[in-house]
């Protein structure tokens, strides 16, 4: 295999040595191109600059200048960076000042490190990461995928600074800008990851929170819900408790606690359950829930103060406490959250799904899994249920489904 020829400088090097004036645009350029390939970047920085000051109005040469001063001063390791990151920053400004975003151009690749040197470092400057992001320009970044040679494919780079830029934004708490960074991002024609998209979306909803538009934060936390683990019930119950819709937070409460069932896992929802039966002064299950926290933690080792009168379940272990406090939660339902009566005018039993009769509007949609206790569903029932908003993903827009459903009788008149 033959070697490649290294260019011979030295005719280069007298006629600089004479008059750097003297160069054109062609030679300047190849001067300290070959002297940067050669891996000689010292002396292309050296040339390069005094490029600049002897002969000004050459500009070809600028990228592989702006090339040597990365692979000494850029293109190093973090650890290196840290011992003298002022010089890092001054010659990434330098860079940036003198060339261009452009395809051949060391412009985008000195961002880039920063970005990651900005990224490894703990905790995160968010401010920082912002102010790199906003040197270049997201419009012409590349949109493709990037594929290793395993043929794994990643995010494309402008993908990559929306997500970053996103991220960044809602952290230094520029939710303005953070929202409209998200609505540009949901409108590009990328190839979104997963996972990306969703954040997107997620930061989106969090900031249209901060900016005080709970509706529509609502219905973006909705369409997650399911989908993102990041968006749980937590995240509802939360926007729904500061927003003062009490009805619809406890209403999402008492469901959550119903299809979660028993385990210890869920101590969060028993506290809520909890902080719920203390602000509606129910002594029953103000008590319930205490015994079942206590008894949780001390099954698990761990003791905790109780305000409430909890001796009675004194001989009970948590399970059995949980079953009465369910019954007795399910029982009373009225006293927490607002309760509807309808009639059941439709069932399919081989799907399991249902709708009830609602004057004036279109009919409630149920599920058989939604009905407190393990009944068959007959058409003219009579029910009790409550209202949950909901999000239905083939018309993609928020609705409402009925929960937390009870039989109460059979309506022989229709």
């Amino acid at each position: 295999m033959e070697k490649n020829n290294v260019k011979d400088l030295s005719v280069y090097r007298r006629r600089f040595e004479n008059d750097p004036s003297s160069f054109n645009e062609f030679q300047a350029m190849d001067f300290v191109k070959e002297l940067k390939n050669q891996g000689l970047n010292d002396e292309a920085i050296e040339v390069g600059r005094t490029f600049m000051q002897a002969a000004p109005a050459l500009s070809r040469y600028i990228n592989h200048y702006g090339y040597a001063l990365y692979n000494k001063f850029i293109k190093i390791d973090d650890s290196q960076i840290k011992e003298k990151e002022n010089l890092f920053y001054s010659i990434l400004d330098e860079i940036v000042d003198l060339c261009a975003q452009e395809k051949y151009s060391p412009y985008e690749a000195t961002i880039n490190k920063a970005i990651k040197y900005v990224l490894n470092k703990k905790p995160i400057d968010w401010q920082k990461l912002s102010d790199l992001l906003d040197k270049l320009n997201p419009l012409t970044l590349d949109d493709s995928p990037f594929v290793n040679p395993d043929g794994k494919e990643f995010e494309s780079k402008k993908e990559k600074w929306y997500r970053l830029k996103v991220r960044a934004t809602y952290e230094i708490k520029d939710y303005a800008a953070c929202l409209e960074n998200c609505n540009i991002a949901l409108t590009l024609n990328l190839k979104w990851h997963y996972s990306n998209l969703n954040w997107i979306k997620y930061y989106r909803a969090s900031a249209l929170v901060e900016l005080e538009r709970y509706e529509e934060a609502q219905n973006e936390f909705l369409a997650l819900r399911g989908r993102f683990n990041q968006v749980n019930f937590d995240t509802i119950y939360k926007l729904y408790l500061n927003t003062e819709a009490k009805n619809d937070a406890y209403t999402n409460l008492i469901y959550e606690f119903f299809i979660s069932g028993y385990d210890k896992e869920n101590m969060n929802i028993y506290q809520y359950v909890l902080d719920m039966a203390k602000e509606k002064d129910v002594e029953m299950i103000i008590k319930l829930t205490s015994a079942l926290i206590y008894k949780l933690n001390a099954e698990n080792g761990k003791e905790v103060e109780v305000e409430a009168d909890i001796s009675q379940y004194e001989n009970d272990d948590s399970s059995k406490v949980y079953d009465v406090l369910y019954n007795q939660l399910m029982e009373h339902l009225d006293l927490f959250i607002e309760r509807k009566e309808s009639r059941v005018v439709y069932y399919n039993e081989e799907k399991e799904y249902g709708s009830l009769y609602v004057r004036g509007d279109d009919n409630m949609f149920f599920r058989q899994a939604d009905y407190i206790y393990d009944e068959e569903v007959q058409k003219r029932d009579v029910v009790a249920y409550s209202v949950m908003k909901t999000f239905d993903n083939k018309k993609q827009r928020t609705t409402t489904r009925a929960v937390l459903i009870k039989t109460l009788y059979e309506d022989i008149r229709y």
